[in-house]
């Protein structure tokens, strides 16, 4: 997918020919167009700020006009974590980014209008669910939403909200009697009778708009979703509870203990499967389930046909006798990859209703390491544990740094301060510091380098906020594969 974007921290010479284009480096915070020395910088007392910790700005210092080739340390300073702090913010990965938006012309893409009546944290919320049924006018279902929304006035009802012909999938929030009433109303039509949705509390809103669409597929999957027949319920995995799938974790871990000692055959273990990204079983997930081998879970395996197209904790498993014990954040993947798995001869398939939320909310921590990825503002969670030491807890991740190996590693993940690299990654506080954001030395003294240095976790704004839009070039956004860093810098 294809954003028009320029390098953050950026800016072009417009006076130069097009082909002679040289970018001047600027602080993030800063909005003055050097080519429009006329235009004042509108963030008023930035300078003072910046003062008053012994910098300066740079794109407001006759004395730094920054070249393409500045030295890093230059530039780490024009966008130190005072700067960084300030910065408007997106969630940096959101998972719609990776499906197409095809050619539909049905979407709503509003700001969010807070509600000057919203003061705490308790009049936010953060909204999921899903549910697959057969629908056959989309479209018809989509106005029919976006009338209730208009017509109610929900008008901080924001989020990801996609409709298809096999459902609905909600990753959405705003205001708490906003978000309940529309599910609640979602709930009560005809197509989503016994919808299962659940609310959270959130200190604001956790989207940066409402994108209320129709989609191909509700989900990421290579190959798309129509050919799997997931609105059947007696196809797909079978829901446990809460306290049903942590007492079979209980059992699969005295079984697969069993196994390993040799005091079992090998066929007699059970698979818990992580249907997830390979970077959100980093930030936390449960005993015995193994790393994805799958960078993002649209690479998963989706054969029907072919024995060996199944992920690698399956390869090898007696489709009629291993138990295998499926779980996704909210629990729509592991219905829809169920119901392809049953395509493919496993009879023993069980998921966990309501996702791993649901479960940390109900059960805790028992069988879990580490703690939540979420796609919204919030980017990470530990119920048990915000709710024991409060919500500026920091965060656990269930792997050591990943720069250093310390055990200190804290969540949220960061994105890479390098704008071509913006690979994710989990680090501690020191090598957040020692690399200046960065994932590695080298994308320290990339040439077109950095973003605002996220010290202490939190999300990049649009690649738009630190360029001059006028000269936005075209980059990759998806810049947070191993593949494109390994391309980068070649070992």
């Amino acid at each position: 997918m294809l954003l028009q974007a320029q390098p953050s921290g950026l800016l072009h010479n417009r006076s130069a020919s097009p082909s002679t284009l040289q970018p001047v480096a600027r602080s993030p915070l800063c909005t003055t167009a050097h080519a429009r020395p006329s235009r004042d910088c509108r963030n008023a007392g930035i300078q003072q700020q910046l003062a008053a910790l012994g910098l300066c700005c740079p794109c407001c210092s006759s004395s730094n006009s920054f070249s393409h080739h500045s030295h890093p340390h230059t530039r780490h300073i024009a966008v130190s974590t005072a700067v960084a702090d300030a910065v408007a913010a997106e969630p940096a990965r959101q998972e719609a980014a990776a499906v197409s938006d095809g050619d539909f012309d049905t979407d709503i893409s509003t700001p969010v209008q807070q509600s000057p009546t919203a003061t705490t944290s308790k009049d936010w919320s953060v909204l999921n669910f899903y549910h697959l049924v057969d629908i056959t006018d989309p479209q018809e279902v989509l106005a029919r939403h976006k009338a209730y929304i208009t017509d109610n006035g929900l008008t901080s009802i924001c989020g990801r909200i996609y409709i298809s012909s096999q459902g609905i999938n909600c990753q959405g929030g705003g205001l708490k009697t906003h978000a309940e009433q529309y599910a609640e109303w979602v709930k009560s039509q005809s197509e989503f009778q016994g919808l299962f949705y659940t609310i959270w509390p959130a200190s604001g809103a956790m989207f940066p708009k409402l994108r209320l669409k129709v989609k191909p597929s509700l989900i990421s999957l290579a190959g798309g979703m129509a050919a799997i027949p997931c609105t059947k319920p007696d196809i797909r995995a079978t829901p446990l509870n809460p306290a049903d799938w942590k007492q079979k974790l209980a059992e699969a871990d005295s079984v697969n203990k069993a196994v390993a000692h040799g005091m079992l055959d090998a066929s007699k273990r059970v698979v818990v499967m992580d249907l997830r990204n390979d970077y959100e079983w980093d930030a936390g997930h449960f005993d015995w389930a193994p790393r994805p081998q799958e960078e993002v879970f649209a690479e998963t395996p989706v054969g029907v046909h072919t024995d060996g197209e199944v992920p690698a904790p399956l390869q090898g498993a007696d489709p009629e006798n291993t138990e295998i014990m499926m779980y996704c954040t909210g629990g729509i993947r592991c219905d829809v990859y169920s119901a392809l798995l049953r395509q493919k001869g496993f009879k023993r398939l069980y998921s966990l209703h309501g996702g791993i939320q649901n479960y940390l909310r109900e059960e805790g921590n028992k069988h879990w390491n580490g703690s939540l990825f979420v796609f919204d503002g919030r980017m990470a969670i530990n119920p048990t544990l915000q709710q024991q030491c409060g919500e500026d807890t920091p965060l656990p991740a269930a792997v050591p740094c990943q720069l250093c190996s310390s055990e200190q590693a804290v969540l949220p993940h960061v994105n890479c301060a390098n704008m071509d690299c913006n690979e994710l990654f989990i680090a501690c506080n020191s090598c957040k510091a020692k690399y200046h954001g960065c994932c590695c030395a080298e994308c320290q003294n990339a040439p077109r380098l950095l973003r605002p240095i996220k010290l202490n976790g939190g999300n990049y704004g649009n690649w738009g906020n630190y360029a001059d839009v006028d000269t936005m070039g075209s980059v990759i956004s998806q810049g947070r594969t191993r593949k494109q860093h390994c391309l980068l810098f070649p070992s």
